[in-house]
């Protein structure tokens, strides 16, 4: 019976070690984020254009580590809101990304930001909610649903050095995005580039560019993109 309790005490504790520990964001983001309002957990940055980014963090990353391309994507005017994500998984924020949409009714229209996993609750949110959208951005990821029949502006940036999501594996899905996707691949670029902290997985590529050159060079992107 004592060993068995034993086993039972470290399998809990490694099972709460997986659920609690995040990739860190770096001192920089964290620096950024606390210039941002919070709204319950939330992180905002308000803004007066009718347009609102929201942003889904990637799996077990810090979402202060988006800090710095919400920030680029608000300088021109719009409300940019980072969810705070259960155990640092955007797949749980399906709903709660609704919520948020649902409790700012001056954003008239929304485009959601999905980085790695978080191309989940963008594809999810989509599906269900077309009409209150202006646009998708996968960064690093794809959409996980078919939604190759709306008419939604959708934009695709990957990186050349991305070692963690392989571009032969999101290329299967293509056939998922809007009829008008556009592909965009960053040169020099790698996978957590498109935020800011530290990967504890260690098998994303090495960069050539900085995070911040990264994080530059996509926020404008996004906003040619969609003529903001």
């Amino acid at each position: 019976m004592v060993v068995l309790l034993g086993i039972i005490a470290v399998l809990v504790l490694v099972i709460l070690g997986v659920l609690l520990y995040h990739n860190q964001a770096y001192p920089e983001a964290v620096e950024i984020a606390g210039k941002m309002e919070r709204v319950g957990k939330d992180y905002y940055f308000y803004g007066d254009s009718g347009i609102g980014f929201l942003i889904f963090s990637g799996a077990k990353t810090d979402e202060r580590a988006y800090a710095y391309i919400a920030k680029l994507l608000h300088e021109n005017g719009h409300t940019v809101v980072i969810p705070k994500q259960l155990f640092s998984l955007s797949m749980f924020g399906t709903k709660h990304g609704q919520e948020i949409m649902a409790s700012n009714p001056k954003i008239k229209k929304w485009i959601l930001v999905g980085h790695s996993l978080g191309g989940m609750p963008v594809s999810r949110i989509a599906a269900a909610r077309p009409e209150n959208l202006a646009g998708m951005v996968f960064l690093a990821t794809y959409a996980s649903l078919n939604l190759s029949d709306l008419d939604i502006g959708t934009i695709r940036i990957t990186a050349d050095h991305d070692g963690i999501m392989n571009n032969d594996f999101m290329m299967r899905y293509d056939g998922n995005l809007p009829h008008n996707a556009s592909n965009i691949m960053l040169q020099g670029a790698n996978h957590q580039g498109f935020a800011a902290y530290h990967s504890t997985s260690g098998r994303d590529g090495k960069a050539s560019i900085s995070w911040q050159e990264q994080n530059e060079q996509t926020a404008r992107l996004i906003l040619d993109y969609f003529h903001l």
